[in-house]
């Protein structure tokens, strides 16, 4: 359909942030976040439109998604100044309106890390006369955020490797907890309020109460959910819980 504005306004979009966020908007990303950026093109069915960055590489330094249409998305991936431009060529006459603004990118220092996880004896320790089943031990892991200034969403995948069998699996923040806990369908927590810096991640462990159980934890994802900057997975995205065994000592026999 027929735009009838007479000339081209750029509405380039900024994120509505609190004062204890980080500024990170369209004009302000942090490496690896996605941004959109939008114009009202004066005919958008006859004029050619193009999206562009004059510096650096397409595909290295930035992802661009819909170069052609009135919105494009940008995944920014190297930190640097970038001037972004959008052209609208008249259709016929060749006439071009031409709209920049400049983009600062800034490296992301978001990440996740595991706090160390505590050593604990089985459910059957000091348990008089304990019948030798299965015992069922509850562990946890914390998540903690760092280098985080801002309160998006985010969210967090890990896997969880035992010997042992883990059920009823519950964190203290975000939804319920989905997947199977295996690289190819890892578990997921989402939608963690951003003013929650960290989680505790609670399971049962059931085992052999003679044999030390352990868990390891190990994140393979995190990302805030707004822009979608993924989280660097430095140090400390491994843990591992240990339930020790109780000594498989004898009944008290006499003479």
């Amino acid at each position: 359909m027929k735009k009838t504005l007479t000339y081209l306004i750029a509405t380039i979009a900024f994120a509505a942030l609190s004062a204890t966020a980080m500024a990170q908007g369209g004009l302000t990303p942090v490496t690896g976040s996605t941004h959109e950026y939008n114009v009202t093109a004066e005919d958008d069915e006859s004029n050619t439109l193009e999206w562009s960055v004059v510096e650096g590489t397409t595909d290295t330094d930035y992802i661009i998604a819909g170069a052609n249409t009135e919105t494009v998305t940008i995944t920014w991936e190297k930190a640097g100044t970038y001037t972004l431009q959008f052209r609208e060529t008249a259709d016929g006459t060749g006439c071009i309106a031409l709209k920049e603004a400049t983009v600062v990118v800034s490296a992301n220092t978001f990440d996740v890390t595991i706090s160390d996880s505590t050593i604990a004896c089985n459910a059957a320790d000091g348990a008089v006369n304990f019948n030798g089943e299965d015992t069922t031990t509850v562990i946890s892991f914390t998540v903690d955020t760092v280098g985080v200034d801002w309160d998006f969403d985010w969210e967090v995948q890990f896997t969880l490797s035992t010997t042992a069998t883990i059920s009823d699996l519950t964190a203290s923040a975000g939804d319920a907890i989905t997947g199977s806990g295996t690289l190819a369908d890892p578990y997921v927590i989402t939608n963690i309020a951003g003013t929650v810096s960290g989680i505790d991640i609670s399971m049962k462990v059931t085992g052999d109460a003679f044999t030390q159980q352990s868990v390891i934890m190990e994140v393979v994802s995190a990302a805030e959910l707004k822009y979608n900057t993924p989280a660097l997975l430095g140090k400390n995205v491994a843990s591992t819980s240990t339930v020790n065994a109780i000594p498989n000592t004898s009944g008290i026999s006499t003479d």
